[in-house]
Order: C-alpha cells, then structure tokens, then sequence
C-alpha cells in the first residue's frame, strides 16, 4: 500500500528545497522515497509541509532508519525546531 509521510515544520521554502535537494543527492539510490512536495501554507509563510511519497510503509521505516537520514534529519530539526510527522497509508488516489 502506498504511503505518504508529512512533515510539518517552520523554515523558508527556499531552505526547504535546498535541504530536500541535498538530501537527495547525498542518498542516491540508497532512498526509498519516491517523490517529495515541497508546501508552503499561505496562511501562515514561515510553515512548511512537506509531503514524501514511497511504495509502502515498511519503505518509509527503512528509509528513515538509514545513517544519512538520520543525520539529516538532527540538522534540520536542530535549525528549524520541532518536526511533526504525520503517517498516513494512501487508501485511494482520484484525479479529478
């Protein structure tokens, strides 16, 4: 079942890009993950949500336990704060 893992978390979107970017570049093909959107709420500017998309849940624990993911993830949360992560099994996707 696919899965999508959002994470909420006050930044830049611009720092926000860069770190999905470098994050990418360091993980290669070690990373599960299949998609990330990046988000702005336009409501709020300094909140990002990032959505990160990967074929099951058992793929996101994975990926999230690999050393670089880790590592990653203590930077951005020692420059932005706390991270809330939101699990969410994709039960139907509609294009409309």
């Amino acid at each position: 079942m696919r899965f999508y893992q959002l994470m909420e978390f006050r930044s830049t979107a611009e720092d926000a890009v860069a770190d999905i970017h470098r994050y990418r570049d360091l993980m290669g093909d070690q990373t599960t993950a299949r998609r990330a959107t990046v988000c702005v709420d336009r409501d709020d500017p300094g909140l990002v949500v990032q959505i990160v998309e990967f074929d099951s849940y058992e793929e996101a624990m994975a990926n999230s336990e690999h050393e670089t993911t880790q590592d990653e993830a203590a930077k951005i949360e020692e420059s932005t704060g706390d991270i809330t992560f939101r699990n969410l099994d994709v039960v139907e996707v509609v294009d409309i």
